[in-house]
């Protein structure tokens, strides 16, 4: 049967340093309107996190998601696997309005781990993206992922922001609790770098 090959993650990862890269037009969010809503899903409901290195089940080609949905917002967005690129940072589709999966980790409807989707919140040339309105998740709202295989369907649990260099480690967990992470730019935007500040991660949970 046709699988989908995946790569351990690289330390950088491992670590949760990463950032997405940021969008180049709009600002999202700022200061004190920074989300910090619901419960976060546990990665793992033990003390100590299983092996970081524990080996995944192959993906079949029929699981690889295609499209994202968060019926809340209006977005239904086409979903590409992605991985981190030569700096070590996750790459993200050139598309605001592509949104991507981390191929090294949990796919969709996986009984273990993480699924990790991320992408622009805006660019300069498209203006805003699938995730511009991420920030705006309240819990409870659905999200589903779709492959040739199906629907699968979570709702979301919580909407947290961080700094770029400090995004939980836990976010690439490959072993614990089945949950989503739906990670995109917020926060004040840098002119000097051309960077927002922060990551807005929108956790999810299966429905």
């Amino acid at each position: 049967m046709s699988s989908w090959r995946r790569r351990a993650p690289v330390v950088v990862l491992a670590l949760g340093l990463v950032t997405v890269a940021a969008g180049l037009g709009h600002a999202l969010v700022s200061g004190p309107s920074l989300p910090h809503i619901g419960t976060v899903p546990p990665a793992h409901a033990g003390l100590s996190p299983a092996p970081a290195q524990q080996a995944l089940e192959p993906v079949s080609l029929s699981e690889v998601p295609q499209r994202m949905r968060l019926s809340a917002m209006g977005v239904d967005a086409p979903v590409q696997p992605v991985l981190p690129g030569p700096d070590r940072q996750l790459s993200v589709p050139e598309s605001p309005d592509v949104v991507g999966w981390w191929s090294a980790g949990a796919a969709p409807g996986s009984r273990t781990g993480t699924v990790v989707l991320a992408g622009h919140v805006d660019t300069r040339s498209a203006g805003p993206g699938a995730l511009f309105r991420v920030a705006e998740l309240q819990p409870g709202d659905p999200l589903e992922v779709t492959s040739a295989h199906g629907a699968t369907r979570y709702r979301i649990a919580a909407v947290r922001s961080y700094p770029k260099a400090s995004l939980p480690a836990d976010l690439f967990d490959r072993t614990g609790n089945p949950r989503l992470a739906l990670i995109t730019c917020g926060g004040p935007f840098d002119d000097s770098t051309r960077q927002y500040e922060d990551n807005i991660v929108a956790y999810a949970v299966p429905a």
